[in-house]
């Protein structure tokens, strides 16, 4: 009998531990995956809208020179306000499905008029040729403004897609893994409702089986990718995703070290009871 409670706490233990990577999945998912704040907040952290406007900055500039007009052309043809609200039209298209709205036509109102008042300044009297070539130029440096901004249509429409799937899953789980875990808790209790150390010392091995197998996961990702260099269509996006890879990897790992300690803690405490109570029950 001893041995079949034995086994059936070990599989208990074994199915705690699972439960665990699923708690903390779920756990994942909800604060972090699909918390648009979460995302928000490291949009600032990262500075993500000022590494756009510079990439825009840098696009302005392959095409300047070749046009004949001064460098004052392309500055201030968009603020922080307009960046930011695009910034906010991309991050609402990956959480809500809502069309992506650029601000696109002001940068071209301001870039048109700049260019109407230099012509006028200078007097120039442009040709057909002329104002082709002015065409041709204003809508370089709008495209230039729409794909750094909007670095990939395709990449955003897909990131809703998953998100989407993620959210339909996270619903159907629910409460679900919480639940499991009291369940398998409370039958361990049942099944060593006369030794309860043991169900203390089960625990602890739960907990410290999670706890390494998460710290050799961890471990094991960073000694195989190299999340620094991670590279996705823009640098700014690409911040982005090493900043909540890593955070979210750090965050992970610290568990890890928790349930490690924790669990160290449950078998010492519950060995050394136990050993009192032996030699309490030997005198």
């Amino acid at each position: 009998m001893k041995i079949l409670k034995y086994i059936i706490s070990i599989i208990l233990s074994f199915f705690i531990v699972l439960t665990i990577f699923l708690l903390i999945a779920t756990n994942v998912l909800n604060d972090k995956i699909l918390n648009k704040n979460y995302i928000k907040n490291k949009l600032k952290e990262t500075e993500f809208n000022l590494q756009i406007s510079r990439e825009v900055e840098s696009g302005f500039e392959k095409y300047i020179y070749q046009s004949g007009l001064p460098k004052e052309t392309i500055d201030n043809l968009f603020t922080e306000e307009m960046i930011e609200d695009d910034v906010n039209s991309i991050l609402n298209s990956v959480y809500e499905g809502s069309e992506i709205s650029l601000s696109n036509e002001k940068v071209q109102e301001t870039l048109d008029k700049k260019i109407q008042e230099y012509v006028s300044s200078q007097n120039l009297n442009l040709n057909e040729q002329g104002k082709n070539n002015i065409k041709k130029f204003e809508n370089l440096i709008i495209d230039e403004y729409k794909n750094n901004v909007n670095a990939s249509n395709s990449l955003y429409e897909n990131a809703h897609t998953v998100i989407e799937n993620l959210e339909k899953v996270n619903n159907k789980i629910g409460k679900l893994p919480i639940i499991i875990l009291i369940i398998l808790i409370v039958l361990l209790i049942v099944i060593n409702i006369k030794d309860l150390l043991s169900v203390i010392n089960f625990l602890g091995i739960s907990l410290l089986s999670s706890g390494i197998l998460i710290k050799l996961g961890i471990n094991l990702v960073f000694s195989n990718v190299n999340i620094d260099n991670l590279v996705l269509i823009s640098t700014s996006i690409s911040n982005l995703l090493i900043n909540i890879v890593k955070e979210i990897l750090y965050s992970i790992s610290d568990k890890g070290t928790l349930f490690i300690v924790c669990g160290i803690v449950a078998i010492i405490v519950s060995s050394i009871i136990k050993n009192i109570k032996n030699e309490k029950n030997e005198d």
